[in-house]
């Protein structure tokens, strides 16, 4: 596959004058009130003086995605939805209209839909970079990782911001590529956004890469000056509780889950708090959140997000449903053939107690070798019930010579399934994958 080139990337740095997020953002608010609270009232009184006036629509549709973004609350896809089909009906030919429709569907997981709208804006418009992004977000999420990176390059190519840098900085974490990824993902930072929330999440995706390579230190700097930015944010909160679980500051961790899941309960968040719980052996504030999973899955389904493999991979590792857990997986996985997909789809197979379709599918998760070591841990623990014993131990090593803490409930099982093998992780072969 071809890889997106640090020269490329070098380029792409070197044009002219390239556009700022900086400039279409809003300005910072003079009051409390948040910045994206303040564009939704303002364009909101713009579509009422001027009903005919596509941009104006538009931008109204921009804000409610944004406020999608800040609160995970997928109920705003919906408004965001009917603005930018406002926009076209007034104007068929709205490129920015027609890129958001897009972006409604790939936010919903809907990629096929996403892609049809996505080609129809480059048809008004060959070069509109938006386009070609979510273009390259549905090829990673359908596993085409060859495409992503094609996509992802014209994406670049057209407009260097934060968001090519971060999309690009994502597919190269996912393909293996840890270094350059960091690497691009602090580019993305520095170009800014217009809003807060963007550059937040970029910081906390950083701070999540470091972590994920075992560089628990440099993650702990990521987030601290994330902190000092943007205290109030759902995704910097979620990588300060991962640190400080890493730490085995499990009161800490909590803390930042708890405010994480105050301001936006997204899935990731509740599961992690509720494994802390486990951890510390509060069993009724883990089975309560595990009610909380449950009930973002419904609400997602009732305001459109498709996709259950979250949910499946959450009932597997919990041990319910496991039937269920499987026939989630696996339709899934032949809706979205990711690494994340066949990764779910191996554990759900374990869980069930099919190892041979386990390793089939594990292999498929491991094929890019994304430095997830809780990849490596299914794999091993598949190998393991196969009786391959050479495998089991070289996959458990691997996964906590990548990261020692990569799961307060997984990573030590890891370490006592590696020590009943016999082995301990510095003996094995040095073949992990390279941040």
């Amino acid at each position: 596959m071809r890889r997106i080139t640090v020269v490329a990337v070098a380029l792409a740095l070197a044009l002219g004058s390239t556009p700022s997020a900086r400039a279409a953002g809003p300005a910072r608010p003079a009051t409390n009130q948040p910045a994206v609270d303040q564009a939704i009232e303002r364009l909101s009184a713009r579509t009422r003086q001027h009903r005919d006036d596509p941009s104006g629509w538009t931008a109204l549709a921009d804000a409610f995605m944004q406020k999608a973004r800040e609160t995970a609350d997928s109920a705003y896809y919906r408004r965001a939805e009917l603005a930018f089909e406002r926009a076209r009906a007034l104007d068929a030919a709205d490129v920015p209209a027609t890129v958001g429709l897009a972006r409604v569907h790939s936010a919903r997981h809907e990629f096929e839909k996403s892609i049809e709208w996505a080609r129809r804006a480059l048809e008004l418009d060959p070069k509109n970079a938006g386009a070609y992004g979510l273009l390259g977000d549905a090829a990673l999420e359908l596993g085409d990782y060859e495409a992503a990176t094609e996509h992802y390059q014209q994406m670049l190519d057209l407009r260097p911001d934060i968001s090519s840098y971060s999309r690009s900085a994502h597919l190269l974490f996912v393909t293996g590529d840890a270094r350059r990824a960091a690497w691009l993902m602090d580019r993305a930072i520095k170009a800014g956004a217009g809003y807060a929330e963007n550059t937040a999440w970029c910081r906390g995706q950083l701070a999540l890469m470091h972590l994920n390579t075992g560089n628990l230190l440099a993650a702990e700097q990521v987030v601290e000056q994330a902190m000092r930015l943007t205290p109030a944010n759902y995704h910097v909160l979620f990588a300060q509780g991962r640190v400080r679980a890493a730490r085995k500051d499990y009161a800490g961790a909590i803390d930042s889950y708890r405010r994480a899941s105050a301001i936006a309960p997204q899935h990731e968040v509740v599961v992690a708090l509720g494994q802390l719980y486990v951890v510390t052996g509060d069993r009724v504030s883990a089975d309560r959140q595990g009610a909380v999973v449950e009930t973002i899955d419904k609400l997602n389904k009732a305001n459109g997000v498709t996709g259950d493999l979250q949910l499946a991979r959450f009932l597997a590792d919990l041990d319910r449903r496991l039937p269920e857990a499987l026939s989630i997986a696996q339709a899934e996985y032949k809706r979205r053939p990711n690494v994340f997909a066949a990764d779910t789809l191996a554990w759900a197979y374990y869980k069930n107690g099919r190892y041979g379709d386990a390793k089939r599918a594990i292999a498929k998760a491991l094929a890019q070798r994304t430095p997830d070591a809780s990849f490596l841990f299914h794999a091993g623990m598949i190998h393991a019930r196969l009786g391959d014993r050479v495998s089991a131990q070289r996959y458990l090593a691997q996964a906590l010579s990548l990261n020692p803490s990569f799961n307060p409930v997984d990573a030590p099982l890891a370490a006592a399934t590696l020590a009943d093998l016999g082995a301990q992780a510095t003996d094995a072969p040095d073949e992990a994958p390279r941040p």
